[in-house]
């Protein structure tokens, strides 16, 4: 079963697990069936961390970190009618081995898209999120702007509809209506964007996947009119060696060698520059890692942003670049003494 019926499947039972509430008119998330994603989610986290973990390893965790309020009692019962859950509702597999009495997850299975959406809905779960955050959640004050576009373009994906907008550009182009297909949505550092081929143009534009982003949609119209999926527009793997919102498909996929300070690398480690980052050496002098990636200017700029404790030991050209880059900005900084 591929991803997209997994998870229309997971948010079928999530939404079984919600009441309606009259008097406020809206949906009420029922907070005993909220400690049950959080459990799961838990278990998924903890049974990762600790290979070979016992039963009554396993329910001592439980009772000890999940402290929802929930009603149900944790028990070995619970706890086996928890691991079939996650089986049968997140395919996610966690094993017991006889051998070592503990339950385990495969190393072979990586971290699943699955658990990457539990991650967030677990979060707004716990802060039982209505208007208002609460106090002690401190969340990035700065909005990009464009979210409201976001129901009618996964609308317009799915069903294949054609999609109009007019589109500011940030640069001295002339501005116009745009009449596109789109195909997916891409978030990268907190803001949306459209990834879709135009439908009137230049030959070479409707053949091509561009980026839009939503902050700069104005007037967007879904139409009733069809289009038909290009063969060879599988998006997922146009950006697969890309970092940031441009696909860049007249680059090639080039090694990166990147070293860091060991501080630095503890940061790169819990959070990967690109999902290809391999790990080369890791002791108390060095991080080094191995990407392959498209160079691209979001990834040069990404870079930039880790420059005191990283070194580019390949290629030489992206060295030379951000060298380049440097020298620049020390000449502007001097240019205002």
């Amino acid at each position: 079963m591929n991803f997209k019926r997994k998870t229309q499947k997971i948010v079928s039972w999530f939404h079984k697990k919600q009441y309606f509430c009259e008097k406020h008119k809206k949906k009420i998330i029922m907070p005993s069936k909220v400690g049950y994603l959080q459990r799961y989610l838990f278990i998924i986290q903890r049974v990762r961390r600790k290979k070979f973990i016992s039963m009554d390893e396993l329910i001592d965790a439980v009772k000890t970190r999940i402290a929802f309020g929930d009603s149900v009692g944790v028990s070995k019962s619970t706890i086996r009618r928890d691991l079939k859950e996650i089986r049968d509702k997140f395919y996610i597999q966690i094993n017991y081995s006889k051998a070592d009495n503990g339950y385990y997850i495969s190393d072979d299975e990586g971290l699943s898209d699955i658990e990457m959406m539990l991650e967030p809905l677990n979060l707004l779960s716990v802060l039982h999120l209505d208007k208002k955050l609460p106090d002690f959640v401190l969340t990035e004050k700065r909005k990009s702007r464009g979210m409201e576009h976001l129901p009618s373009l996964i609308h317009a994906i799915k069903n294949s509809l054609v999609t109009e907008f007019f589109y500011i550009k940030y640069d001295s182009s002339p501005q116009r209506t745009r009449r596109v297909a789109p195909y997916a949505l891409k978030e990268f550092k907190g803001r949306w964007y459209l990834l879709a081929a135009e439908i009137e143009g230049r030959p070479e534009e409707q053949e091509s996947i561009k980026t839009w982003g939503l902050d700069r949609i104005q007037d967007l119209y879904v139409t009733g009119s069809h289009f038909w999926k290009k063969y060879g527009h599988n998006v997922g793997e146009k950006f697969a060696h890309s970092f940031g919102i441009f696909s860049d498909e007249d680059k090639e996929v080039e090694e990166v060698i990147l070293s860091f300070t060991p501080q630095g690398g503890k940061y790169n480690e819990s959070f990967p520059l690109h999902e290809s980052q391999e790990i080369l050496i890791d002791n108390d002098c060095e991080f080094r890692i191995r990407l392959k990636v498209k160079i691209t200017y979001d990834f040069i700029m990404e870079l930039l942003s880790q420059c005191q404790s990283m070194k580019v030991i390949a290629p030489v050209h992206l060295r030379n670049k951000l060298i380049e880059i440097y020298k620049d900005a020390i000449k502007s900084l001097e240019s205002l003494r």
